[in-house]
């Protein structure tokens, strides 16, 4: 119901930052949209998502279960959607994918673990190849100072926390004292023994070399699709820019996401991506329909196709278990 409120409360807000900046001229733009470069920018969109779900079924494949492509596309949209309707990245999506990793045949340890490796290659390639742009763009006069100090902070507290997370998850002991009760309500006596097959998991999932050379090789590839998404949007807008524009706004579009806000950042982004676009020399018009553009593929396209999914896979389980 919350993220309910916050999505009703987020796209009037959305729509007027985008009115307050582009005004009546967004509209004129975008029936202008040149519609090769538009689906070449929606098409790098789908592959992304099908590439993070490839990652997945490899995680789950590593650990000895066959699910399905298209089962494994359906959970992965699922969680996907329910991220992207939480004020903190991350936060809802995972356990979405956990209970229907479950239902698929898989043990909930082992699909927690599955899903920790994947939050974390998705973690480190946003964060590494967020910090190597910063300091690109920095360097190159694009972004101010601010922006480096900021990025600089952000990507060391990201590392301590990683450090941080890994020693504790990996640990047996600690991970059993905090879990103990939450364990205990789920698997009762067998409380201990669902630490050590989490753990054990998550161990094999990091150390095998070939696994992770392939996972990480997939989420630094789909970093730079997303800067190729955004550059081909501008191409859209018969707006020739060059490459480091289309950094420049998945860097700060990325920074604002960051900040708890409603649902998607929907209004932060949007109020802090614009301004930044302009000191560019891009028009405010032509600003605000870019990121129209690209919140329609990340935020609502993502959305539509993890409500569908929630959808599909509700009817399987239950035929499913009507079957038995």
């Amino acid at each position: 119901m919350k993220k309910l409120i916050g999505l009703l409360l987020g796209i009037p807000l959305f729509f007027g930052v985008i009115f307050f900046f582009g005004g009546t001229e967004v509209l004129t733009i975008l029936l202008g949209v040149n519609p090769y470069y538009f689906g070449c920018a929606v098409l790098i969109q789908i592959i992304i998502v099908l590439l993070y779900a490839l990652r997945l079924r490899l995680i789950v494949s590593e650990q000895g279960y066959k699910i399905g492509f298209g089962r494994i596309l359906k959970i992965l949209s699922a969680g996907m959607a329910i991220n992207q309707l939480t004020p903190v990245v991350k936060a809802a999506g995972e356990p979405v994918k956990m209970h229907y990793l479950s239902k698929s045949g898989m043990p909930v340890t082992k699909a927690g673990a599955a899903t920790v490796v994947e939050i974390s290659s998705e973690l480190i390639s946003f964060y590494v190849i967020l910090f190597l742009s910063i300091l690109f763009l920095s360097f190159d006069k694009y972004l101010s100072q601010d922006f480096l100090y900021a990025g600089g902070l952000v990507f060391i507290l990201f590392i301590v926390g990683m450090v941080i997370s890994f020693k504790f998850l990996l640990n047996e002991d600690k991970l059993e004292r905090v879990f103990g009760r939450l364990l205990i309500k789920y698997f009762k006596k067998d409380a201990k023994l669902s630490t050590k097959v989490f753990t054990s998991s998550l161990k094999h999932l990091f150390t095998c070399r070939k696994l992770g050379f392939k996972i990480f090789s997939i989420s630094f590839f789909c970093r730079f699709l997303d800067i190729a998404r955004v550059y081909l949007l501008f191409e859209a807008l018969h707006f020739s820019s060059p490459l480091t524009f289309a950094l420049v706004l998945w860097v700060v579009g990325f920074m604002f996401s960051m900040i708890p806000w409603l649902p998607g950042g929907l209004g932060l982004v949007e109020g802090g991506t614009i301004p930044v676009l302009m000191l560019l020399g891009i028009s405010a018009s032509v600003s605000s329909s870019l990121i129209l553009l690209e919140r329609f593929l990340t935020f609502w396209f993502i959305i539509l196709i993890g409500a569908i999914s929630f959808y599909i896979l509700n009817k399987e389980f239950k035929e499913n278990y009507e079957v038995k």
